[in-house]
């Protein structure tokens, strides 16, 4: 006879399922609804007993794993934006140095393609701008991180770019934000401009700021 799992605050097993599974399975369930919710009808229309109603679970075990809405919000965008870089470094990784401009173009593929989720392109864009100095402060920091990336990687690929620390910084900003008004221009015209040349615009940008020969520039 098969045992039927079912919710229980206890520490006991059932079908199988351990109290930290039945936990994560839950906190899952709840990263999901929200990635639905949030991504459609947005962060601040979305409420704890919709969460639930789309999990399929009870606000008892929203409230073992979240706080409110807004700790679901940050789990969700650290969450995306840790798989939006882990695509881009696969894909440096994956590119080769002696062409730095298809290096550039390869990152910039994948991080355009992880967009193409709207959903998670909306959460990361558009819904966590302005909620809280909490959010405020998970969003700049990604900035920076992304920003960071951006300075390593023109440091060791172009090492005769010889921009002062503090200049590059903040041109590593202002790239950033020139990709994320792409990204976010991107998703509020339906995705109508094909991927390839969204790819290509930033490119070029980039090869600009770096300085990158034109027999090595993207084409």
């Amino acid at each position: 006879m098969t045992t039927r799992r079912r919710d229980d605050d206890s520490g006991r097993t059932y079908g199988g399922e351990s109290a930290a599974e039945r936990l994560a399975r839950q906190r899952r369930q709840f990263m999901d609804a929200g990635l639905e919710l949030f991504g459609t009808v947005g962060y601040r229309a979305t409420t704890v007993r919709m969460l639930c109603k789309q999990a399929g679970l009870i606000d008892r075990y929203f409230y073992k794993n979240f706080t409110d809405t807004e700790a679901l919000l940050d789990a969700i965008y650290r969450e995306s934006m840790d798989d939006i870089q882990a695509r881009v470094i696969r894909a440096l990784g994956a590119a080769s140095p002696a062409e730095p401009g298809a290096m550039i173009e390869a990152a910039l593929d994948a991080f355009f393609q992880a967009l193409e989720n709207s959903r998670v392109a909306r959460i990361c864009w558009l819904e966590v701008l302005g909620v809280s100095p909490r959010i405020d402060a998970a969003y700049h920091g990604r900035i920076q991180q992304f920003a960071g990336l951006i300075l390593t990687l023109s440091r060791t690929l172009f090492p005769r770019w010889q921009v002062p620390d503090d200049e590059a910084e903040v041109l590593a900003i202002a790239l950033i934000g020139a990709i994320s008004q792409s990204a976010m221009h991107w998703l509020l015209t339906d995705y109508r401009t094909p991927r390839p040349v969204l790819v290509r615009a930033s490119a070029r940008v980039l090869a600009g700021v770096v300085g990158l020969p034109p027999d090595a520039a993207p084409r």
